[in-house]
């Protein structure tokens, strides 16, 4: 009896220990909703704007301090150290906080002869503010430096939509046109330039170059006449103006825009010599020569001008005087062939004024002679090679004119022209 009453107690204790278990267990798999008394305490909102407050700080001061760091390496000129804490601002600046993050990290890159990193950051940041007009200039800047030209042109284009008002974007993009041999595009731009600035005379000057190059020359010189009307006193495109005229053979234009333009610089070489040739061209032979002799007095030594006197004076038809002038000028440059042909042309331009003053309509024999003289003068002008071709069309010209063997022996004997109207020559 003894021994059962000890057993009793610890049967009991092994199935209370049992039933323990399975209700662990139970709980285990299916779990127990917690009652309301079980629930944590609650966070109020002024500790969660706390909270959060306090998060913000630290993010702040992690993405300033990369920042610090990065600024003080690049500012330093110490371009491969910036790279790193750069890369850590983009990483972590989700607010925009730093926008200028992206032409700093490409410029390091840039800085560090790694043009293939400046670009792609670049095209990351167009990515995250794609209407930064400084992020499009630089990549577009780039692109273009490394001869990716249609791609640079796309991204100047963009460029100049999201800003209008830099003028060396239009440059730039205006030249690229020209590269891409896309001349309308170029005429618009450089249109543009010229309007926001006047007196930009490269500018103008290239924009006239557009408009020949396209075939309009109109276009070209009332481009010029708007800015001679916004900027009278700019003597280059007064230059260029005279110059567009001349070159149409427009030459009253043309010595009026001369005119104003030595007003202001009396003593432009190329411009008195532009004036005198339209003054020739256009029959003022007398001012011609005053134009002309200005400019020897600056250059005693020009043979040009000195057979574009000559030239003048035959056309007055003091022949003379003419040929006196082509003479200084061989006198300078005995090779000079241009000099050979004035003299001829003044030969012949006595023969057919003395022909004309007898009423003659064929030549006589001592009208041949002088135009054997022209003959004469035409060959030695083939020598110099600058003007062989029209020295050989000219002699050809007045072959014809010359003596034949039948003239030669019907006059032998007679070497010169007996004609008083011939008495300068000798």
């Amino acid at each position: 009896m003894k021994r059962n009453q000890t057993q009793l107690p610890v049967r009991t204790l092994i199935i209370c220990l049992l039933i323990t278990i399975f209700i662990g267990s139970l709980i285990l798999v299916y779990g127990c909703a917690p009652t309301a008394q079980q629930t944590g305490p609650q966070i109020s909102p002024e500790r969660e704007k706390a909270i959060k407050d306090s998060l913000n700080k630290a993010y702040i001061f992690q993405l300033s301090k990369h920042w610090s760091t990065a600024w003080e390496y690049y500012k330093n000129k110490t371009y491969r150290s910036s790279v790193k804490p750069f890369w850590k601002v983009v990483e972590l600046d989700t607010i925009q906080r730093f926008k200028n993050i992206y032409s700093l990290l490409s410029d390091a890159y840039v800085q560090l002869n790694n043009p293939d990193s400046a670009q792609l950051v670049l095209e990351l940041g167009i990515k995250e503010y794609p209407d930064n007009a400084h992020l499009h200039r630089t990549l577009a800047y780039y692109l273009a430096g490394r001869g990716l030209t249609e791609e640079a042109i796309q991204e100047y284009e963009t460029t100049v939509e999201i800003d209008t008002s830099q003028i060396t974007d239009w440059k730039a993009l205006g030249n690229l046109y020209i590269k891409n041999d896309q001349i309308e595009d170029a005429i618009n731009a450089y249109q543009i330039v010229v309007r926001m600035d006047p007196k930009d005379h490269e500018s103008q000057q290239t924009l006239s170059s557009l408009y020949r190059s396209s075939g309009d020359e109109d276009a070209a010189i009332n481009g010029m006449e708007e800015v001679k009307k916004l900027d009278p006193n700019n003597t280059e495109n007064l230059f260029r103006l005279g110059k567009a005229y001349f070159n149409g053979n427009n030459y009253s234009e043309a010595i009026v825009n001369f005119d104003l333009l030595l007003k202001i610089k009396p003593d432009d070489i190329a411009a008195l010599e532009y004036l005198g040739s339209s003054q020739q061209n256009n029959g003022n032979f007398n001012s011609a020569i005053a134009t002309y002799q200005k400019i020897l007095k600056a250059q005693a030594d020009n043979k040009k001008i000195m057979t574009d006197i000559a030239s003048c004076y035959k056309e007055l038809g003091k022949y003379q005087t003419a040929r006196n002038y082509a003479d200084r000028a061989l006198r300078v440059d005995p090779k000079y062939g241009m000099a050979r042909i004035i003299r001829g042309e003044i030969y012949e331009a006595a023969a057919e004024y003395c022909m004309s003053k007898r009423g003659k309509k064929l030549p006589e024999f001592d009208d041949k002679l002088v135009f054997e003289l022209a003959y004469k003068e035409y060959k030695k002008g083939t020598k110099d090679l600058q003007f062989k071709e029209l020295a050989t069309q000219k002699m050809n010209y007045v072959k014809d004119f010359t003596p034949t063997n039948e003239d030669l022996f019907f006059h032998k004997g007679q070497k010169k022209p007996t004609d008083t109207c011939y008495s300068w020559i000798y």
